[in-house]
């Protein structure tokens, strides 16, 4: 389980983030503080669920959140709004609208988790068996060339041998 913060009322931005989620397969619940809580704490079970929270705008956040979360290192994250990918370190870099549509899956799953190359192609809306391997090959690579070039620091976007890809840091979508 999962908490996701909204510090914005921004309903169609809330729907679109709720259709990301649900498209990948998340049970999606709206929770209070107490709720957040138990999503930060991990209550143990390993289904793919994320609960909401809004946080009203002008209000800051309870102060139990807020301390959780010092000391911890700030995540990458993917922008909605402007197609950029975030480097930890705060620097940014826009991405092509294929680079996008990757980095956003990875986004979607769990920390570390296996992507297969077919759900790749599949979310490029291409078919699988007729794409040529190496031109997402060919799209990792450049991609990871471009962050280490542009944000100063190497992509945590591993090839999984035969399986697919990985990304083994914390992303987050961000609009």
């Amino acid at each position: 389980m999962m908490a996701l913060l909204l510090f914005e009322d921004d309903v169609r931005r809330n729907n679109e983030i709720c259709d990301l989620f649900s498209n990948a397969g998340y049970h999606i619940t709206w929770g209070g503080t107490q709720d957040a809580l138990q999503a930060f704490a991990g209550d143990g079970e390993a289904h793919k669920s994320v609960t909401i929270l809004r946080v009203e705008h002008g209000r800051l956040a309870p102060s139990c959140l807020v301390s959780l979360a010092r000391g911890v290192t700030p995540p990458w994250r993917l922008s909605l709004q402007q197609h950029c990918l975030i480097a930890p370190n705060g620097k940014r870099t826009k991405l092509t609208t294929l680079e996008f549509t990757l980095v956003k899956r990875f986004a979607l799953v769990e920390k570390g988790e296996v992507v297969s190359r077919r759900s790749i192609v599949d979310e490029f809306g291409e078919h699988y068996l007729s794409y040529d391997q190496n031109r997402l090959d060919t799209l990792v690579m450049r991609l990871r060339k471009k962050t280490t070039q542009r944000l100063g620091t190497a992509l945590p976007l591993n090839t999984v041998r035969v399986r697919g890809f990985s990304f083994d840091d914390c992303l987050i979508l961000d609009h």
